[in-house]
């Protein structure tokens, strides 16, 4: 066994033991994640004007997606290739070496990689947008950049390329879903989408500012309990 096995196998046995803590300890995020998101639009409907570029961006990629892309060999190409990068990724990051990429027109797609694979592997394209993260990140490394109208349209149209990805793709038929299994879904993949969808448009609203802000809006429930606690004597 060379170390590039012995690493990946390590991965899988580190993280499918924490496929249902992590799916619990998603349910109960899921509550806070959408009060975030909820006053981050109050924020947004307050001060929309940053969000104008990163609004239309997303608008513009799902025109373009009803008018032409939908029914298009193309479209249908393009979701395949983000679908099975992302299995890729999330293979590669966790030690697996990949055998084989293929993305097809017609015929879908599949990623081929040594070892068994873990459940990280399987679920991320179902929450984690390549490409709009990695946008994220060199706006993120560059902090100028998200000052510019194109950087935040980008990211809109992006993140809408995620969602039409997503909602298209997860359904009951879909292999990785009957793999993961339905309850584990709905338990994870709310929370992690979110989290994502929250973390882009405070991005992108406020900078890195609007980030700090978010996750302020998510911890003061928490604190808010905390000192109830404390007050109470419970503790």
């Amino acid at each position: 066994m060379d170390k590039a096995t012995s690493w990946s196998n390590w991965c899988d046995r580190l993280i499918n033991p924490l496929k249902w803590p992590a799916a619990l300890l998603s349910a109960v995020a899921t509550p806070l994640l959408a009060w975030g998101l909820l006053l981050l639009i109050v924020r947004v409907i307050r001060e929309p004007l940053n969000l104008i570029p990163f609004v239309f961006g997303g608008v513009l990629f799902v025109v373009l997606w009803r008018r032409w892309l939908r029914q298009s060999r193309i479209g249908r190409f393009l979701i395949t290739v983000e679908h099975e990068s992302t299995h890729a990724l999330f293979a590669l990051l966790t030690g697996h070496r990949i055998l084989s990429f293929r993305a097809s027109m017609g015929r879908g797609g599949q990623v081929r990689f040594e070892g068994s694979g873990n459940w990280l592997i399987v679920v991320a394209p179902y929450f984690f947008p390549t490409a709009a993260l990695l946008m994220f990140l060199l706006a993120y490394l560059l902090p100028l950049q998200w000052l510019l109208p194109w950087s935040r349209l980008l990211l809109g149209a992006a993140l809408a390329y995620h969602v039409v990805s997503t909602y298209r793709e997860t359904h009951k038929d879909q292999t990785d879903i009957q793999q993961l299994g339905l309850t584990f879904c709905w338990l994870f993949l709310p929370a992690a989408n979110l989290a994502v969808v929250g973390l882009l448009i405070s991005f992108a609203h406020a900078g890195s500012a609007g980030l700090r802000l978010w996750l302020a809006d998510m911890n003061q429930p928490l604190q808010t309990a905390w000192q109830w606690v404390e007050n109470s004597g419970i503790w």
